[in-house]
């Protein structure tokens, strides 16, 4: 059994027939959809993915901030070539009717932005209702707000035994240390591999028990995916893919072979590796 935590419903790149039917091919059982953030992006060179993961990785951070800094304009994003708008308030309406249409094969996150919404918890309450719906999705880093503005979103959260998936941004856009301080009974996933920190954020795993990681996203490679593992151990690792970003198959369409193929190739116990691809959300997400 194979869960993806992470991926998003883009139908313009992935429909819902072609997902069941690249789902079924590889065995991924059950998807975590999360709601539009952005219109089409546009294929980003793999030599600039491995750029930025090099910046992020180490003591060229200040850079890769100034960079993002530097791309984010009115409205969305752009650099150089590649530019897309970015949504300041997700509509969470087209996952809940995915749901409502596949129940056992797709669940939902609740996308939120405290920053432009300006009652947050009410959406909270309109969605989290829906059967399907694991958690809440949260974006300071194209969102671009302070972690800080989370506060009655993560407690209600917390109340609630509600999962977060957190994109964590640059300083203060990603104090992740403060999150799962201020709320301990709170499951934290932060995405792509700790993103923009990656071993920066490892490093704190004792500190911070309810801190998890995702494995999602051309922001990580496969030695980057390896290192996540073996840093922050199997038991708080998700597999996920960022779906439909970043993986192509042959037919243009998305490849779910990619990541797995990363999770097939650790050295991992059999236990590890189904913790990894489906147990660990199962927990989290409440599932079991």
């Amino acid at each position: 059994m194979i869960l993806d935590c992470h991926a998003h419903f883009d139908p313009q790149l992935l429909d819902v027939p072609t997902a069941l039917r690249k789902m079924d091919e590889v065995g991924v059982a059950r998807v975590a959809l999360i709601p539009p953030l952005n219109g089409p992006i546009p294929d980003t060179p793999k030599h600039l993915l491995a750029v930025m993961r090099h910046l992020m990785n180490g003591r060229g951070r200040p850079l890769a901030e100034r960079i993002h800094r530097h791309a984010m304009v009115d409205g969305g994003f752009k650099l150089g070539k590649l530019a897309f708008p970015i949504f300041p308030l997700p509509d969470n309406e087209p996952v809940a009717e995915v749901l409502r249409a596949h129940p056992t094969r797709f669940l939902g996150w609740v996308f939120l932005n405290p920053a432009v919404d300006p009652t947050p918890l009410d959406t909270l309450e309109r969605y989290r209702t829906v059967p399907g719906m694991v958690g809440v999705k949260l974006h300071p880093h194209w969102h671009d707000y302070r972690t800080e503005v989370l506060g009655p979103v993560l407690a209600r959260c917390q109340e609630l035994g509600l999962p977060v998936l957190i994109h964590l941004g640059f300083g203060e856009r990603g104090d992740f240390r403060a999150i799962c301080r201020d709320y301990p009974r709170l499951n934290v996933i932060s995405a792509h591999a700790g993103f923009p920190f990656y071993k920066d954020l490892w490093r704190f795993r004792d500190e911070c028990p309810n801190l998890h990681v995702d494995l999602s996203s051309p922001y990580i490679d496969e030695r980057l995916a390896r290192a996540t593992v073996a840093a922050m151990g199997a038991e708080r690792c998700l597999y996920g893919t960022d779906a439909p970003y970043g993986f192509h198959a042959e037919d243009s369409s998305y490849d779910y072979g990619e990541i797995l193929g990363w999770v097939a190739r650790m050295p991992l116990s059999e236990v590890e590796r189904d913790a990894v691809l489906m147990q660990n959300a199962a927990r989290l997400l409440r599932l079991e």
